[in-house]
């Protein structure tokens, strides 16, 4: 084991930034492969839930496709909103 002194703490928060910076990254990326056709619920106790066709962070359904039930309408509600307020948190770059 090293001693504490062989990392610094400049050493350890870069480390963190970057595994951060990568994990948001490959998030975004996720979201824009394609779009959900299948109704689902996964991860529903943590942050990375994603529940029907269009809850969850950068989760979203196809153009046309229909929620599976009111929470899922809200969801798609709530992202159009979002993408047509050209909103900061609009993964999909439209």
């Amino acid at each position: 084991m090293l001693p504490r002194s062989a990392v610094s703490a400049g050493q350890e928060a870069s480390a963190a930034f970057l595994f951060f910076f990568i994990v948001i990254a490959e998030s975004a990326n996720d979201s824009q492969v394609g779009c959900s056709k299948t109704c689902v619920a996964e991860n529903c106790d943590t942050i990375g839930i994603r529940y029907g066709k269009y809850c969850g962070v950068g989760w979203s359904g196809c153009p046309g496709e229909k929620p599976c039930d009111d929470l899922d309408a809200c969801c798609k509600i709530h992202d159009e909103c979002v993408e047509n307020n050209e909103s900061p948190f609009n993964l999909r770059g439209t």
